[in-house]
């Protein structure tokens, strides 16, 4: 016995390997159809179109050009009132001020015992200077 011809075992193994995928796509070419529609669908929800990509792009920028103007605003306000309080005293200032106003009750205190005589005397000279404008 002779053995076939290269040829022929060759188209006949490329027979026998197309058969079997014929088969295999007829068992499961409905799962596989199935599956990769899956796959598209996932794929799709999971990607954007690229207009949709540029509007959502273009609202970011707007929002993003917002707060970079917000910040700004708030740096402007925030120097502004640092400055303001540059100017305030501290507490041991704001301390010393409220110890300086005690002091000076308490002299007040002493001056207006001191000035009542100088009342009495004043109202005395007022009432004299009254009675010799009538005579």
């Amino acid at each position: 016995m002779r053995a076939p011809p290269c040829g022929g075992d060759r188209r006949h193994r490329w027979d026998d390997a197309v058969n079997e995928m014929m088969i295999f796509l007829q068992q499961y070419g409905s799962v596989l159809v199935l599956l990769s529609q899956a796959a598209i669908l996932a794929i799709a929800t999971k990607f954007v179109t690229r207009t949709d990509h540029e509007r959502a792009i273009s609202s970011l920028d707007g929002k993003f050009t917002l707060a970079i103007e917000k910040v700004d605003k708030v740096e402007d306000r925030v120097s502004r009132l640092e400055n303001e309080f540059r100017h305030l005293p501290d507490r041991n200032s704001v301390h010393s001020i409220q110890l300086s106003l005690s002091d000076l009750k308490g002299e007040l205190r002493g001056l207006n015992e001191q000035l009542k005589p100088v009342a009495a005397i004043s109202e005395r000279l007022q009432e004299f200077l009254l009675e010799q404008a009538k005579r």
